[in-house]
């Protein structure tokens, strides 16, 4: 029914082309730009695409563990499938996965999709969730959060009144939010990483991958701004613009911990939905609180996203 076609780097322009020109779920997150900015060897690509007549119906990223597990992909949040939007029916659906298990069946024991939330879906993902589920697959949720933006209103306005009264304690001193300099990032990614130590992890870039991001993979998609008081970084964040959606979201925050007579955190955030909304977009997305794919919820961190306004959003992880 449909070809199937390994991924291989002749293909890159074509998958790239699909992804963000002719696909219904496609972000620059599941493009080889992005995802080739990971060295060779961190994952064992197994990537593929599916073709009918020459023309992509389906690109599902991927790569493969050492336990046999085929994730899409462990090298972006979101990874597919990807669907074209001339083949986005419960018929053709239906018929794409069923192919696209069928190689796998032939490759690995078990098979993980990340497909694109809906947030930053073009269209409605309601048809791929229907035939994942009901092909047996078992649904995980991860909670994640969003912020309506509108252009006429300050985003300080839908924020709970707690949240107003600790962002006008900031407001003294004079602090400045701009654009982030190469020269600035080793600071801003020194306390991005005391940051993720509070959990015990680690950011998932390196500096030198954020800076590759910036200046050649992703630099229409990926902003770094900063707050200082004088000479002293307060807060940074790294920003992804999610145009065709129409939504910017928060991929890093880096609050500076030592910073005691206000909450730099709170600061950051009101100062990036400001820009957010003066530069149009709808919606700004803050991520997932949740750990281990959505079974574990950071209660204070979800509440602390409320009092900014946001309401609940959901990433799907299927698994069969």
């Amino acid at each position: 029914m449909f070809s199937v076609l390994p991924y291989d780097s002749h293909l890159e322009a074509r998958w790239d082309r699909f992804v963000m020109s002719e696909s219904v779920n496609g972000t620059f997150l599941q493009t080889r730009r992005f995802l080739n900015y990971h060295p060779q060897g961190r994952f064992k690509d197994a990537s593929f695409l599916l073709e009918s007549s020459g023309t992509i119906v389906a690109a599902f990223p991927g790569n493969l563990t050492d336990a046999g597990e085929w994730i899409s992909h462990q090298g972006s949040t979101f990874g597919g499938p990807v669907i074209s939007k001339n083949f986005y029916t419960a018929e053709r659906i239906m018929h794409i996965i069923e192919c696209a298990e069928e190689y796998l069946k032939g490759i690995c024991k078990k098979i993980k999709m990340r497909p694109t939330s809906s947030l930053f879906a073009l269209d409605s993902t309601a048809l791929l969730e229907y035939t994942l589920e009901h092909r047996g697959y078992r649904r995980q949720t991860e909670l994640s959060a969003v912020c309506t933006l509108d252009a006429s209103t300050d985003p300080l306005e839908n924020c709970e009144k707690t949240c107003r009264s600790v962002f006008r304690k900031s407001l003294p001193h004079n602090l400045e939010y701009r654009d982030m300099t190469d020269a600035e990032m080793p600071e801003f990614y020194r306390h991005l990483c005391i940051s993720k130590a509070k959990y015990n992890v680690k950011p998932v870039h390196t500096l030198e991958e954020l800076l590759d991001l910036r200046h050649n993979r992703i630099a229409q998609e990926v902003k770094f701004r900063a707050l200082w008081e004088g000479g002293t970084f307060v807060a940074g964040m790294m920003l992804f613009d999610f145009k065709q959606a129409n939504v910017r979201h928060a991929q890093y925050i880096a609050p500076n911990e030592e910073i005691r007579e206000f909450h730099p955190t709170t600061a950051m955030y009101v100062n990036v939905m400001r820009e957010a909304a003066h530069d149009g977009f709808k919606k700004f997305s803050w991520g997932i609180s949740t750990e281990n794919c959505g079974e574990y919820l950071n209660l204070p961190l979800f509440k602390f996203k409320e009092s900014l306004g946001a309401k609940a959003s959901l990433n799907l992880i299927y698994s069969i």
